[in-house]
């Protein structure tokens, strides 16, 4: 298949594949092989850059057999605040999210009565559960946040 693209949407690709490489790769200390699929993509894809014109923003690394992003890139991109939006909102959820589950295991003890209630209803207590981290994130973040001591 040939796909016929204009620099600007190249540019885009490359964006979306930049974000996409960073939610799948940002926490792996070594390279996966369950991705390996998705790096060789995105190898492919930008091996096109110096055709499309857009030399300021990579370099091929020969030691690392890979494109690498240039300070340019970090600096001129939008997908950067992309990720970093992506990050702040995550890490708020999951936490409040994580603490309702918490909550709603020790409020309601038996397991098997959590896993009997249906999914919806699970969603709906699991929300309530978790909207009042959510407010209190919102309106003090992390600063009434504290471990006690057993």
């Amino acid at each position: 298949m040939l796909l016929n693209i204009s620099k600007e949407e190249y540019r885009l690709l490359v964006e979306m594949i930049q974000v996409a490489d960073y939610v799948m790769h940002s926490h792996e200390f070594e390279p996966s092989e369950e991705t390996a699929d998705y790096r060789e993509l995105r190898k492919k894809i930008f091996s096109h850059y110096k055709k499309m014109g857009l030399e300021s923003l990579f370099t091929f690394s020969e030691k690392h057999n890979d494109y690498i992003e240039t300070e340019d890139s970090l600096a001129d991109s939008r997908h950067m605040a992309i990720m970093e939006n992506f990050v702040e909102h995550e890490f708020w959820a999951q936490l409040s999210q994580r603490l309702g589950m918490r909550d709603l295991f020790e409020e309601e003890e038996d397991e098997e009565k959590i896993k009997a209630m249906g999914s919806e209803v699970l969603m709906e207590k699991l929300g309530e559960m978790s909207a009042k981290y959510e407010t209190e994130f919102e309106t003090h973040g992390l600063e009434r946040i504290v471990i006690k001591e057993d």
